[in-house]
């Protein structure tokens, strides 16, 4: 059973989720194809160190950034 101090913790958390969320995708879909690429290190020259599947793996995780952000782009203008 949460204490008193949980519970109030949990009900600002479940006021503070909705609005935090909302704030989250309002910057991504002000974002910049350019501003969020430069975020990601798209430009950055990559680790030599890393080998070619870590590479990989956060390359891929940029594209499905980038992706989201086409995605909330298309959902705002529908």
């Amino acid at each position: 059973m949460p204490t008193e101090q949980e519970k109030r913790w949990i009900e600002a958390w479940r006021t503070a989720g909705p609005e935090l969320e909302r704030i989250r995708r309002e910057e991504l879909r002000n974002l910049t194809d350019d501003a969020g690429l430069e975020m990601l290190g798209a430009f950055a020259e990559p680790n030599r160190d890393s080998n070619g599947l870590v590479i990989f793996q956060a390359w891929m995780s940029r594209l499905r950034i980038l992706e989201l952000q086409k995605h909330l782009r298309l959902c705002e203008s529908s």
